[in-house]
């Protein structure tokens, strides 16, 4: 169960690790394309500038300028449209790798949930157990005590048993409950019976140790 619980952490830890890295990573590409365009910029205003303080010579290849001018103009374009397209996709693809990771993290939620719940019925499962085996012990105890005739001995060991039934019914669902109720019951007639039909009394504690068979089962 442990073995289960910390592979489920490190999954989670793994996943948890991947939400938080990968918007990382992607600025950092994104970076990369904002620094080309910027520069790009810059080398563009550059000649803006160069152009406007020291005017072309008469015998310049003007042509050629306008060609360089709009190249880098261009080239300047179109990654401003590149940097858009990969914002949109770096976009998507967070929010896509987000409800992904998210719903893994829910999925391993729901899965330690129902471990958990798993593992607290077969405990309460067990302690329910443990406490039957313990009262039956002391019913046994009666029963041997009714065949020696020691009365006083048979009589602490049934006050014994009425106290574990209150016990039980503390932590006991509202079916035990009743149950328990029921055996309370019988073990009241068993006491009564103990001083005036010893044969009834032992009856009453076969009977209670027959019904408690039914609740380990």
């Amino acid at each position: 169960m442990k073995t289960i619980l910390i592979m489920i952490l490190l999954v989670a830890i793994v996943l948890g690790a991947g939400y938080l890295g990968l918007p990382v990573l992607i600025e950092k590409e994104a970076a990369v394309l904002k620094a080309d365009i910027q520069d790009l910029k810059q080398k563009l205003q550059k000649i803006e500038e160069e152009s406007k303080v020291a005017p072309l010579q008469h015998d310049s290849d003007t042509q050629k300028v306008i060609n360089t001018v709009n190249a880098m103009y261009s080239k300047v374009v179109n990654l401003e449209d590149s940097f858009k397209k990969s914002a949109s996709s770096i976009d998507e693809t967070i929010k896509n790798q987000k409800a992904t990771i998210e719903e893994a993290l829910k999925k391993q939620a729901e899965t330690v949930e129902k471990i958990n719940k798993e593992t607290e019925s077969k405990l309460q499962k067990s302690m329910f157990n443990s406490l039957m085996a313990n009262i039956r012990g002391h019913v046994l105890k009666v029963k041997v005590e009714l065949v020696a005739r020691n009365i006083g001995s048979a009589k602490n060991e049934l006050s014994l048993i009425d106290e574990s039934f209150e016990k039980a019914k503390t932590s006991a669902s509202e079916e035990n409950k009743k149950v328990f109720e029921e055996l309370q019951g019988t073990l009241k007639k068993a006491k009564e019976d103990i001083d005036t039909d010893l044969p009834a009394a032992s009856n009453r504690i076969d009977l209670l140790w027959h019904e408690m068979s039914k609740l380990l089962r």
